[in-house]
């Protein structure tokens, strides 16, 4: 069979599309994520790939999503407000539907996972624009769960909106449509956003931060590669930023707690 190398990834350099499946790398964390798949299939959550099991080589096989991933070439897509608000829709759907998944029995990833609880949800941890995938028929689908862990809503939300709104450091929004930003996304889960979310998400990128020069120094991947790359000033940065602004973004997040 014909292997295409699938670009993009940060956290997986090996993983390749064969016809209509992606076949990847396995670990300690792919029994939990083959169950959470199947179990959002069993809930008929239609916005993440199905799991299929293994291939000869023993890596995981998923189903292929055809469609334009969002980042970094088709930002576009999520920048009207219909979008946004589909995008939020889709992420709380993806909480309703893994609500009653029985995670305490399987080990997860802490690449990305929330290092101080409370396990209040099983985060996908990387609900970002890299991970959208929209289809030719409008579909939104999330893809690379192997991040997956408990953590809180906030944590899993933060990241949400640091990147679909987004609250990045090199963003081009003015206040009042970052705020308007926010509403939007908040309007779009449907429900009260966490008081603390921005709070929380100055901690995901301090934390990220942290991570990537800690670990990146000692030559452990993927974090070498992201320092090398440079992604440690960009959540330096957005920390700092997110910090600074957050008296005047918070109002929003209150209109929805309210």
């Amino acid at each position: 069979m014909d292997e295409e190398r699938l670009l993009g990834g940060n956290t997986h350099a090996d993983v390749v599309r064969v016809a209509d499946t992606v076949r990847r790398p396995t670990g300690f964390w792919t029994p939990g994520v083959a169950a959470l798949l199947h179990h959002l299939q069993t809930r008929g959550y239609e916005s993440a790939p199905r799991h299929l099991g293994t291939d000869e080589q023993g890596r995981e096989i998923l189903t292929f999503v055809p469609g334009s991933v969002v980042w970094p070439d088709h930002f576009a897509l999520v920048a009207t407000d219909e979008a946004l608000a589909q995008v939020a829709a889709t992420i709380r759907r993806y909480h309703d539907a893994v609500a009653e998944f029985p995670h305490e029995g399987f080990t997860w990833s802490d690449r990305g996972a929330d290092p101080r609880g409370p396990h209040e949800v099983l985060c996908h941890n990387d609900l970002a624009p890299w991970n959208l995938v929209h289809s030719p028929s409008k579909q939104w689908t999330f893809i690379d769960w192997d991040l997956a862990a408990p953590g809180r809503f906030a944590w899993d939300l933060s990241l949400g909106l640091l990147s679909f709104v987004p609250l990045m450091a090199d963003s081009t929004l003015d206040e009042a449509a970052t705020r308007h930003r926010i509403s939007v996304f908040a309007t779009g889960y449907g429900k009260a956003l966490p008081a603390n979310v921005l709070a929380v998400a100055v901690e995901r990128c301090a934390h990220e931060a942290d991570r990537i020069e800690r670990f990146g120094t000692e030559g452990i991947e993927p974090y070498a590669r992201l320092l090398a790359d440079g992604h440690l000033p960009v959540w330096r940065a957005a920390a700092t930023h997110i910090a600074a602004h957050q008296p005047s973004w918070q109002a929003a997040v209150d209109a929805t707690v309210a």
